[in-house]
């Protein structure tokens, strides 16, 4: 073996990229681009390419339910538009676009918790890939599995166009995650949330998604382990997000999702989307529905919606309640048109600005006239990820800091009242 002087290693050590990646470990990277030493795959139909817009693969996936594709949580989008995904053994196809995409909310950039869901706009035609939640991995190391990936085959090789597929062992087992050694295979750029698959009696089945790896792609990968993730993330995202698992008023992203087969648009908030169902009378609805037209609706403003009621910022489709009046608000910039016709962009505290609707001229609150297309401040990925619900109308998620203001309108409330619809 040659020995490289010590000046030399340092130099090299002081010129690396990765210097300081991961305190405390030699440095990894999260693996972007196929299976290093891996064979080409022409069969694993549910393992999917995830690539960006202009057709570049970012990750691996698999189909783990008809809808349902699973990845780390570092693959996932801010903006589900931004994604596709890719069936067959190339990364070139006919891109599925996503309604939904899902992080794991404990993830906190490393392996442990690596996890998330997308959501497709359209049925797989291919039959899912079922979850290994026995602890197949915790099992003394070495344990051997199959990685699937369209990756790269080595660092640099610039070959992450096709799917591949090799053998690797667990080296090390932690509570979170599983560290990969060759056999001879590894993970490598692009082989981001693959699959791990482990034998069990039925066949094979995903254990763990790929999370990171060395930068040469040739000493190990980390990869988390789903059985750590199911109860608080997975076994929640994918029931909600399975055929029938909403009722008439839930809200809902596909037509299948709603018991009844009917997912309409909100006709006050396109963005919002609920479960109708057929109805002769108010009776025959939930409590907060109305029979119209033969079909249950809500009344307007609909729940999440500007001037819709609300007692938690979570209620609101813009995340935002004002808390005297109880109504659904956004915060907005004064002179920039971001409030609709009959709101007003008003200081309530702090460096906080919020559209308030102006007061009713008599009688009932009148309301106020429904935007007739996005806000002009970033809305990220709201109309969907709105949709993994606290309650029936918001999702539980992380809020930014907002300053000392109350969020209370320095008026009296302007919510509709009890007037006949």
């Amino acid at each position: 073996m040659r020995v490289l002087p010590r000046w030399v290693f340092f130099a090299a050590l002081a010129s690396s990229p990765w210097l300081g990646c991961l305190p405390g470990e030699p440095a990894e990277q999260a693996a972007r681009a196929s299976i290093r030493d891996g064979v080409d795959d022409p069969g694993d139909p549910a393992v999917v390419a995830i690539v960006d817009e202009i057709g570049a693969l970012r990750c691996t996936g698999t189909v783990v339910q008809e809808r349902v594709v699973l990845t780390a949580a570092h693959c996932v989008p801010a903006d589900p538009a931004a994604r596709f995904v890719v069936f067959g053994p190339f990364v070139e196809g006919d891109p599925v676009a996503l309604l939904d995409a899902v992080a794991h909310p404990g993830w906190s950039g490393d392996a442990d918790g690596d996890v998330g869901l997308l959501l497709l706009a359209e049925p797989a035609a291919v039959a899912p890939v079922p979850l290994a939640l026995d602890g197949a991995l915790v099992a003394a190391p070495p344990v051997s599995v199959r990685l699937v990936g369209y990756g790269l085959t080595a660092a640099g090789a610039g070959d992450d166009d096709r799917k591949r597929e090799g053998r690797a062992v667990t080296t090390e087992v932690s509570p979170g995650h599983v560290v990969l050694g060759p056999d001879p295979s590894l993970a490598c750029n692009g082989d981001s949330g693959g699959p791990v698959l482990v034998t069990t009696a039925e066949g094979e089945a995903v254990a763990a998604v790929i999370s990171r790896g060395d930068a040469a792609c040739s000493t190990r990968s980390r990869a988390a382990r789903l059985d750590a993730s199911f109860e608080g993330f997975l076994r929640p995202t994918l029931e909600g997000w399975a055929a029938a698992a909403r009722a008439t008023g839930d809200a809902c992203l596909y037509p299948e999702h709603c018991a009844d087969g009917v997912c309409v648009e909100a006709p006050d908030e396109p963005r919002l989307r609920y479960c109708d169902a057929p109805c002769e009378a108010d009776p025959d609805c939930p409590d907060a529905m109305r029979c119209a037209a033969g079909r249950c609706g809500y009344p307007t403003p609909s729940p999440g919606a500007f001037g819709g009621a609300c007692a938690v910022d979570d209620d609101c489709l813009e995340g935002e309640c004002l808390r005297e009046d109880r109504i659904c608000s956004a915060r907005c910039v004064t002179g920039r048109g971001d409030c609709p016709r009959g709101a007003t962009c008003t200081h309530l505290g702090g460096i906080d600005f919020f559209c308030v609707p102006d007061p009713a001229p008599s009688g009932c609150a009148v309301g106020v006239e429904t935007r007739t297309r996005p806000p002009a401040w970033p809305m990220g990925a709201l109309p969907l990820v709105w949709l993994l619900l606290r309650r029936p109308w918001a999702r539980r998620r992380a809020r930014p800091p907002r300053g000392s203001a109350d969020r209370s309108s320095p008026r009296p409330s302007s919510a509709p009242t009890a007037c006949d619809r």
